[in-house]
């Protein structure tokens, strides 16, 4: 037995030093057993029937039970990988596989093992064991439940999540060992008591033969000597996986050579999430051609311009130690900061990446997927991205990788360089940063164009995307509600023209994770009508159900208590609803702190803190499975930011609200300014005497609005609709008006609140005031008042200086323009447009007054007159006073009354003012 021992440990050093001199993981050779994905697989068909040892031509793992319990291939970072279903499938060795099993304090059980793979199911089985096979005693092994085992003690890093890929190795002896994942040092601590296997099989994708113990993972790469090794050779092994399979390993990346760091932790501080680069060892055997880091959630694809599904059939081309490497700030990977100076984009996205080039490589291509308009590359050497940018297009250039399509830009990447995305992105009020949530029912919900249709998809414009599901039959009802909000798009049922979600008794939506943790801060607006100021409206429900289909266990729910706000359970808000009356509705609070109410931009008080029960959102329903789930309410748009948005950007979001909605935001007493995303005032509350019933057309790309025809939805009614053209019914939509022409035109307009009764002057006593903004548009206005038959605007609101008279027809403008700052009302002016009366033409003027040189034949050339005065310089004054002051009028008696600054004839009966009308009702 002992010839046996001895000849096997010569057996091992032998196989061991001839490692050493060959390709090996990181450069360090002496592994026992090196399972790739990309080298030694063994396919029939769709099926993995064996997969050789990389170390040396010994211990292969092969088929163990029926062809139904063969594992298939897979593929991670772009590279082989092997996938067990969790059921049935595994692979072992033909024989048993020998190690050094004394566990001695002075002689102990050594190991240096790593395994990269990615968690498919629940369950928490073996990955690898080097076992007795029947789920007892251990070697080594891998679990997916984070777990490492040596001399069958297991060290746990930490449960990985569904699709989570990692890393997960153990470095040590059977006196001590660490365990780590992703590179980073977590445990020490071992459980179970020690005990050894021997020379056993070694298995893979389950627990030897145990019954029910099978991992439902995709397992790339598997790594284990039966020696201890040093930091840097762990970390060299570690860096090769790591880049090889898209993982954010910490520490530096080092190559097989040991003394190049082609990812350096120190030079990249901040920019150290989600790593991920292409790169050639050949000492490592790696070729990494293109990558995308496994780190969960969308991520940047990047690699040689050979672009494939696979690395392999990348047709780009490296060098030995060159590498391209780059790593991100963590932030949003969306369209989320403003920047400007760049054609066709608004904003950029919040995550910004730092590039270590390493060996000059050249041209790569960056890739992002299609779904943003204009999107752009921004390169850098400052990563504030304010002057001095480099802007490649990416929306012109699409490729299609795995049934994925992208947007891509072919770019060279210099060492310390930053780049970023920039694209054309809309939001309400333009502020794109934490909106989670943003559905409006003129994006026509699940195709909808058909009036009274059930939602069943709401496609959320927020950052998280997603679609707000609508109830259905069990099992896909939303909290036991069992249909989907109405959509509307009727004259009865729309507000301001826009059409409307109609909830009732029976609908409700909801959307997975709209929050990213109970704990998140919250500003939630909801544009609502509420048929009746009796009962509950609900707006918004934080949903903590274990799927949208079931209740909720508690009743957080938003929205209005007869005509209170309120967040339920904790006290309503001041009145602030009125019957049928579309209102903006605002609930905010830092994280469970006090609920701020707001309405139409006005304080109504607050709530006490609530805890939200889970991180679901449902509109329309409050989810506790009571009677008053679903109740008739109105809401044509709904908005979520994951933070309590500062009253700067809030008002922006309102005044997009307000301004396509027809509400009027503040008080008379207390008026708001409207403002542009771009900060630009489009509506002053210094015109303080004109905010009641304040409306606008307006076009704004940046939040999506156009609106082509408006009028007051306010409690009190005013008397004018605009329009973009001679259509005051149909809905806004450019089937049925003129568009504006130009981004960023704004014509608001609010009353004095007067009454639309007409002075002396017949001119109405309401007026308007007008704040016009970029390029000027024809509008037309019209009233309902059918006595007006001129629309007048002049400089003053007194309607004295440069008055211009527009004539109605039908009660209606034709397109006209009313400049900025002018004020417009309504006159009943009839002007006369009968001949004079010359017949008979035998009565002549004999007296005539003129200051000019007389004329042959003047004044007798003036049929049927008494008097007639000449002059091209001076006027005709005649009596000026007040009607009340003169005691005997006569019939025909004029003067001018200072009073109602007119001039007034006397019929007999009573003083008129002399309109320009032919003045036949005074005779």
């Amino acid at each position: 037995m002992k010839k046996i021992n001895t000849f096997m440990g010569v057996f091992l050093m032998m196989n061991t030093l001839m490692l050493t001199k060959a390709q090996s993981p990181g450069g360090i050779g002496g592994s026992q057993l090196w399972y790739k994905g990309n080298l030694g697989t063994v396919a029939a068909g769709s099926n993995i029937i064996g997969w050789n040892n990389s170390s040396y031509n010994l211990y292969n793992l092969v088929q163990q039970g029926t062809a139904a319990t063969l594992p298939t291939s897979s593929q991670i970072n772009f590279n082989p990988s092997v996938r067990f279903d969790g059921i049935d499938d595994r692979l072992a060795t033909s024989s048993n596989v020998p190690q050094n099993v004394t566990t001695t304090s002075a002689s102990p059980y050594t190991t240096s093992q790593y395994v990269v793979y990615k968690k498919l199911g629940a369950a928490m089985n073996p990955l690898y064991s080097h076992s007795d096979g029947a789920g007892g005693t251990w070697n080594v092994g891998g679990n997916s439940d984070g777990g490492m085992l040596i001399t069958n003690r297991s060290i746990v890093t930490s449960a990985p999540v569904i699709n989570e890929t990692r890393l997960q190795s153990l470095n040590g002896s059977s006196n001590g060992a660490t365990a780590y994942l992703n590179g980073t040092a977590i445990s020490t601590s071992f459980n179970n008591n020690t005990a050894i296997a021997g020379a056993k099989n070694f298995w893979v994708g389950a627990e030897g033969t145990s019954a029910n113990k099978f991992a439902n993972s995709d397992i790339a790469e598997i790594v284990i000597y039966n020696i201890t090794q040093t930091e840097s050779a762990r970390q060299q092994i570690e860096s090769y996986l790591s880049l090889k399979y898209g993982i954010s390993k910490s520490g530096n990346y080092t190559a097989s050579n040991g003394t190049t760091n082609y990812w350096s932790a120190s030079a990249n501080t901040g920019y150290l999430n989600n790593i991920t680069g292409i790169g050639r060892d050949d000492n490592s055997v790696l070729y990494q051609k293109q990558s995308m880091s496994t780190s969960l959630g969308q991520q940047i694809l990047i690699g040689l311009t050979g672009m494939a599904d696979t690395n392999t059939a990348n047709s780009g081309t490296l060098t030995d130690q060159q590498f391209l490497v780059v790593g991100d700030n963590g932030l949003a990977k969306a369209p989320s900061v403003i920047i400007s100076g760049i054609p066709g984009v608004n904003s950029r996205f919040g995550a910004v990446w730092k590039v270590q080039n390493t060996g000059s490589v050249g041209t790569v291509r960056v890739m992002w997927p299609q779904g943003l308009t204009n999107l752009k590359l921004v390169q850098n050497s400052s990563n504030s991205f304010t002057t001095g940018n480099t802007v490649t297009d990416m929306s012109a250039n699409t490729q299609t990788i795995n049934g994925v399509i992208y947007n891509y830009a072919d770019v060279s990447l210099t060492d310390g360089q930053y780049f970023t995305l920039a694209a054309f992105v809309q939001a309400p009020g333009g502020i794109v940063n934490n909106l989670r949530v943003w559905i409006k029912a003129d994006d026509n919900p699940n195709g909808n164009t058909t009036d009274n249709t059930a939602i069943s998809t709401w496609p959320n414009k927020g950052l998280i995307g997603g679609n707000f599901t609508g109830g259905a039959a069990s099992p896909n009802s939303i909290a036991l509600q069992t249909t989907g909000p109405l959509y509307r798009n009727s004259s009865a049922m729309n507000i301001n023209f826009n059409p409307v979600a109609q909830s009732t008794t029976t609908s409700g939506l909801g959307i997975r994770n709209a929050f990213a943790g109970t704990g998140d801060d919250y500003t939630m607006i909801a544009l609502h009508k509420n048929p009746t100021v009796i009962g509950y409206r609900n707006m918004f429900h934080f949903h903590g159900g274990a799927n949208l289909n079931a209740i909720s266990g508690s009743g957080e729910w938003f929205g209005a208590l007869a005509n209170f706000p309120i967040a339920w359970p904790s006290a309503v808000g001041s009145a602030s609803y009125t019957v049928n009356i579309p209102a903006v509705s605002t609930f905010s609070a830092t994280g469970t702190g006090t609920i701020a109410y707001q309405v139409n931009s006005v304080s109504k008080g607050s709530g006490a803190s609530l805890s939200k029960s889970g991180t679901d959102l449902l509109i329309g329903v409050d989810g506790d499975g009571g009677p008053d789930d679903g109740i008739d309410i109105i809401m044509p748009e709904n908005i979520m930011y994951n933070s309590v948005l500062g009253s700067t950007d809030y008002n922006k979001v309102v005044s997009y609200l307000a301004i396509k909605y027809g509400i009027t935001l503040g008080t008379f007493a207390s008026p708001v300014n409207y403002t542009s995303p771009n900060g630009t005032t489009v509506w002053s509350a210094a015109a303080s005497s004109y905010h009641t019933n304040v409306i606008g057309i307006a076009r704004e790309d940046v939040e999506g609005l156009h609106q082509r025809i408006s009028k007051s939805q306010d409690a009190a009614a005013d008397i004018i609709t605009i329009s973009t053209n001679n259509n005051f019914t149909n809905a806004n939509s450019s089937a049925n008006h003129t568009d504006i022409a130009n981004d960023q035109f704004y014509f608001i307009t609010g009353n004095n609140g007067a009454a639309t009764t007409y002075n002396a002057q017949n001119i109405m006593n309401r007026r308007w005031k007008v704040q016009s903004t970029g390029t000027a548009q024809n509008l037309y206005i019209k009233t309902s008042d059918i006595q007006a038959t001129y629309l007048i605007y002049a400089d003053d609101d007194a309607m004295t200086t440069n008055v211009v008279n527009i004539p109605l027809t039908s009660s209606t403008t034709p397109g006209i323009q009313i400049p900025n700052g002018k004020f417009f009302t309504f006159a009943k002016f009839s002007f006369c447009t009968k001949d004079p009366n010359t017949s008979p033409a035998d009565v002549i003027t004999k007296i005539g007054i003129t200051i000019q040189t007389k004329q042959s034949g003047w004044p007798e050339n003036i049929p049927n007159g008494a008097v007639a005065l000449e002059s091209k310089t001076r006027g005709f004054v005649i009596t000026r006073t007040q009607s009340s002051l003169i005691a005997n009028p006569v019939e025909g008696m004029l003067i001018y009354d200072t009073v109602d600054q007119c001039i007034k004839l006397y019929n007999g009966t009573t003083w008129h003012c002399v309109v320009r009308s032919c003045n036949e009702t005074f005779n």
